[in-house]
């Protein structure tokens, strides 16, 4: 009888657990699709320079230098989500 006991205080103990996973598993896959849109942009940037270039476009290669700042933002941003999303995960739960 105690050791039942023992299992029912462990469940107890800790009522977010199951919660914790999901919400850590979910944060992974929204880093996951970041840094594959991320890549993506960068794919993009890449061929929409070369483009512009071999055309002779310098306002689209002007404009591009926004991108890139999105780029590098969004990079800065990918880099801290594991540290932001435990964080979130920590004070919410």
């Amino acid at each position: 009888m105690i050791q039942n006991g023992w299992v029912i205080a462990l469940a107890l103990a800790d009522p977010f657990g199951e919660l914790r996973g999901v919400v850590a598993e979910v944060l992974t896959v929204v880093i996951q699709i970041t840094a594959a849109l991320l890549a993506l942009a960068i794919a993009t940037g890449f061929l929409e320079a070369q483009m512009s270039f071999v055309v002779g476009a310098p306002s689209i290669l002007s404009a591009l230098w926004f991108k890139i700042g999105a780029v590098i933002i969004c990079l800065v941003i990918a880099l801290t989500a594991v540290s932001i999303s435990n964080t979130l995960v920590s004070i919410l739960f």
